[in-house]
């Protein structure tokens, strides 16, 4: 049920090998295949998070201690959120200085996947909250170094013009790895440990052979750059009051990315407590509206972006998008059965994916990169990224507070609607975007 959007990750700027201004015809079909291996990378990542997250998780927490659910799956997602926050950004920096015979973000890409496979297999094994936790929070730090790495080959290895396409490619990647993460979960969840294999061996079997049709040259040869820690961490401060719009556009995101996620962390616990699906029925359920989210999600972003760039606006379809995630969260307040819900997950995809489609065009336009003529656009979206961990961390404890003091979930529909507008409201005081 859950649809992840994923941070952007510490994009290195490969200062030692530069990308050719554009590239030679001879490397076209190269690029095209990795940019396809790409996407099934990404297919990967958020395959893991959306299945692990949505459905697997909330199953083991309600097993555990069904009367602390709520609160209990608030503490294992937020502990992995959090680290989250410091796992991109660290893993990026790790493969700039990796040297050696296999390349800097191959090293990485290999160990992210084990880290991954070999704590996911284990995940059903935790007997605790505390060893769910934890061990999810190892998953978490494999998908990030798989991420953080397998980003970095975008500047690496693509020319200017060529990076566009490219991030189409890991935006349909994105969406299909949702969908993936739902349906197999959500189809298996009663299978034993059959999810946690399956999705494991989709992580294993997709960078194995991403990392060999995609061989990356030796970074033996390279020279090595050191960074003190303070200087690192100086780089991710932009001074809102020199860069406003760079300020709004990161709050309205922060402000729609939790009005998203609120009830979506515990999608699978309103099936079954709001409305009424025992919990084999929601397991699969949650997969139908995978399914339908993502059609609704692919036919917005599609018609969404096209749409955009013909009529050279962007505000207008971010505050659409959060009229239309509004009336989506709005249903199962005044419908409570699986029409409804079925109907909220369509709209909200409909709305979700023109928010996704326009929202990254419209902070490449107002990065400071952008506005000085610098060349730290990787690490300025990096910023910004943190505008989808950062919720992403909160929220789950948000609405475990909301939902413990209402006695109910209703209440994070009301809050997610209110979000979303209060985002949709922080992009008008953007002055370079129309």
């Amino acid at each position: 049920m859950a649809l992840s959007e994923t941070p952007v990750p510490v994009l290195s700027e490969a200062p030692d090998t530069p990308p050719a201004a554009d590239a030679p015809a001879a490397a076209a079909p190269k690029l095209r295949r990795m940019s396809f291996g790409l996407l099934l990378v990404y297919v990967a990542i958020l395959a893991v998070n959306s299945g692990g997250a949505g459905i697997l998780l909330p199953n083991i927490v309600a097993r555990l201690d069904e009367a602390s659910k709520i609160g209990n799956l608030a503490i294992v997602t937020t502990v992995a959120f959090i680290a989250n926050i410091f796992a991109q950004p660290v893993a990026g920096a790790l493969s700039d200085a990796t040297r050696s015979r296999f390349g800097r973000r191959t090293p990485w890409m290999v160990g992210g996947a084990l880290v991954t496979s070999g704590f996911l297999i284990g995940l059903p094994l935790a007997q605790s909250v505390l060893g769910v936790a934890l061990v999810w929070l190892a998953v978490q730090v494999g998908v990030n170094a798989i991420q953080a790495a397998a980003t970095a080959l975008v500047p690496d290895r693509y020319p200017a013009s060529r990076r566009g396409g490219v991030s189409a490619m890991i935006g349909v990647g994105i969406t299909i790895g949702n969908a993936v993460g739902a349906v197999v979960a959500g189809g298996t969840a009663s299978s034993g440990r059959l999810p946690y294999a399956i999705l494991s061996a989709l992580v294993l079997v997709i960078i194995a052979v991403f990392v060999l049709v995609n061989r990356e040259e030796s970074s033996t040869d390279l020279p090595r750059q050191r960074t003190t820690a303070t200087e690192f961490l100086r780089g991710f401060w932009v001074d809102p009051r020199q860069h406003p719009d760079f300020a709004w556009a990161f709050g309205s995101r922060f402000l729609m990315v939790i009005g998203f996620y609120g009830a979506q962390t515990y999608g699978l616990y309103i099936l079954r407590d709001y409305i009424g699906l025992s919990d084999a029925e929601s397991n699969s359920f949650a997969a139908t509206m995978g399914v339908v989210l993502l059609f609704g999600v692919l036919l917005s972003a599609v018609v969404s972006g096209w749409l955009s760039d013909r009529v050279g606006r962007r505000k207008p379809f971010i505050v659409w998008s959060s009229v239309v995630m509004s009336i989506a969260l709005a249903i199962p307040l005044f419908v409570p059965t699986t029409q409804g819900v079925l109907a909220y997950a369509f709209l909200l995809g409909l709305g979700f994916g023109a928010y996704v489609s326009i929202d990254l065009a419209l902070m490449t336009e107002v990065l400071p990169a952008r506005l000085q003529g610098a060349s730290s656009a990787g690490r300025d979206l990096a910023i910004l990224g943190l505008a989808t961990t950062l919720p992403q961390a909160m929220s789950p404890s948000i609405a475990a507070g909301l939902v413990t003091l209402t006695g109910g979930y209703p209440v994070l529909f009301v809050a997610g609607i209110v979000f979303v507008m209060l985002g949709a409201l922080a992009v008008r005081p953007i002055k370079a975007v129309r």
